[in-house]
């Protein structure tokens, strides 16, 4: 049996669940917004397509836990469960500070806690991936091309207050993805007319 490699159902099952698929907590959106400063309790929601897709009750002790309180299972078998997570809150180099979760189930410092399997945890326990992390090299330029474009106006357009020669590196370098694209593209279309001969 052949390991890994550029072919269809090569190499082993994934195990790892899509971060951008599960739901998560992310700290530093809840400081920015000041619900972290003081005690009180408040509702965060989550939706997929503009449908609300669940939410999570969460209590606030400042500077030291917050606790969250959400269901989960499927229709016939949900359970509420409640979860505490303790605060960290580091000085910056420049002054402020800062807040971290401390992860429930290793103790590391994080800012996103991902809900999987009935608790919220860090990346690592959770086994959680980027969907970045399983793009094939087209896939990434696709990316790439998407991140650059979103820089420019309608139809690569150079938007006002952009120096021309920021304009045509952008371009540039959406031509070089193209390009790679395209020679990825080849390459497995050789491959496959010699699998096929």
């Amino acid at each position: 049996m052949g390991k890994g490699g550029a072919r269809w159902g090569a190499g082993r099952p994934g195990t790892k669940a899509i971060g951008e698929h599960l739901h998560r907590v992310d700290v530093r959106i809840w400081s920015r917004r000041g619900y972290l400063s003081e005690h009180g309790h408040f509702v965060w929601s989550w939706s997929c397509g503009g449908e609300p897709s669940g939410s999570v009750s969460v209590w606030v002790r400042p500077g030291e836990s917050v606790t969250l309180s959400f269901t989960v299972g499927t229709s016939g078998a949900r359970r509420t469960v409640s979860q505490s997570v303790r605060l960290e809150q580091v000085p910056c180099r420049f002054g402020g500070s800062r807040f971290w979760f401390a992860c429930p189930c290793c103790g590391r410092r994080g800012a996103v806690l991902y809900l999987r399997s009935g608790r919220f945890a860090c990346r690592t326990c959770q086994r959680v991936a980027y969907a970045s992390q399983s793009e094939d090299l087209v896939g990434r330029m696709w990316r790439k091309q998407r991140q650059l474009e979103a820089r420019l106006g309608d139809h690569w357009q150079r938007p006002k207050g952009m120096h021309h020669r920021t304009h045509k590196t952008l371009l540039d370098a959406i031509v070089e993805c193209e390009s790679i694209r395209e020679q990825a593209l080849e390459q497995f279309a050789a491959r496959l007319f010699a699998l096929v001969r």
